[in-house]
């Protein structure tokens, strides 16, 4: 049920995936027009994209009715949420989550967030992000589990700023409210021992590379080194489900905020998943909560990703050569999560 989660029982499992919305203009935009430009990645394009050139691509997410077809689609394939990275309110990137706050269909999909640059914001600025961030925790439709606590992820990949945190936590607490904290890191064993002492509540992880050629190696690596070390651990977790992995437009055309990263030497990357193989790699994810309920007590699962199209990773529809949305992965969801 949109916007509230149990872990007890027969309750179904909570799945969200997460939103990069690099997508709705900016400098980002601009950056990822590039990466996605060449013809030989035209296949990964939004599905509202627009081919100019062989060489050329328009991307244009800023529209209200790109943002109320993206709602349909999501909660027809059964998703229950989608995790917004939160980045400034000024930012372009918090564009779309601003669409879907106004959006009218907004409740047929709950969405919760994922705190990350909002969290480096300049000292001046903390105070207001830190109430926008507790604002956004009493949205409707903010996704709870556990019998209505709102979930949280946060993710930063350089050193976490857990002062910032505490201050976060502690005026959600103040105003009534007990947020399911969960870090996304990097080994579920050893963050969860770091983290628990600096309020959070579980662990999960955003993505996870893999220098292997096929998905099926990645799904592995996810499994074993993410899955399996949490229930090993016996740590609170949140399972991944990954669609892919696939950063060469990002090394073909390097984007100004990850410059250096050991990916622009990497030769192989897994390849494209059919739609087949997401449904099986997220009905394993389903299993393994159903399996491990002892440390899957928000029985929920997170997806990378709905939008992360430059860097590999999606399930949103991308754009056929023809000009129409190809929305074979969620079709492909949609039988695991609400039946053919």
């Amino acid at each position: 049920m949109t916007g509230s989660g149990s872990a007890g029982g027969d309750a179904p499992t909570v799945v969200g995936a997460i939103r990069w919305d690099a997508w709705t203009g900016g400098a980002v935009t601009e950056q990822v027009e590039r990466t996605l430009g060449p013809a030989k990645y035209r296949d990964r394009l939004p599905w509202f994209a627009e081919v100019l050139d062989p060489q050329t691509v328009r991307i244009d997410g800023g529209r209200a009715e790109v943002m109320d077809r993206e709602i349909d689609w999501a909660a027809q394939a059964g998703l229950d949420y989608w995790a917004f990275l939160i980045y400034p309110e000024s930012s372009p990137m918090s564009a779309a989550l601003g669409q879907y706050l106004r959006s009218p269909r907004r409740d047929r999909l709950g969405f919760c967030m994922i705190l990350h640059n909002t969290l480096k914001v300049p000292e001046a600025e903390w105070p207001q992000e830190r109430a926008r961030a507790v604002g956004l925790l009493r949205e409707s439709g903010y996704q709870t589990v556990l019998h209505g606590r709102p979930l949280v992820y946060a993710f930063l990949g350089n050193e976490f700023p857990y002062d910032r945190f505490a201050d976060f936590l502690a005026a959600a607490r103040q105003g009534g409210l007990q947020p399911y904290c969960v870090f996304m890191g990097w080994n579920p064993a050893n963050d969860f021992r770091t983290v628990a002492l600096k309020g959070f509540d579980a662990v999960s992880a955003y993505a996870k590379g893999s220098q292997e050629p096929a998905f099926t190696d990645l799904t592995r690596a996810v499994e074993t080194n993410y899955w399996r070390n949490a229930a090993h651990a016996g740590v609170p977790y949140i399972p991944l489900v990954t669609t892919g992995w696939d950063k060469r437009p990002r090394k073909d055309h390097p984007v100004s905020w990850e410059l250096g990263h050991p990916y622009h030497r990497q030769e192989v990357f897994p390849a494209q998943p059919t739609p087949a193989e997401i449904a099986s790699h997220l009905r394993d994810a389903l299993d393994f909560v159903k399996a491990h309920r002892g440390i899957c007590e928000a029985n929920a699962v997170i997806v990378y990703a709905w939008n992360e199209y430059d860097e590999g990773g999606w399930l949103a529809p991308t754009r056929r050569p023809d000009g129409l949305p190809d929305t074979s992965r969620l079709d492909a969801v949609r039988s695991v999560l609400a039946g053919p």
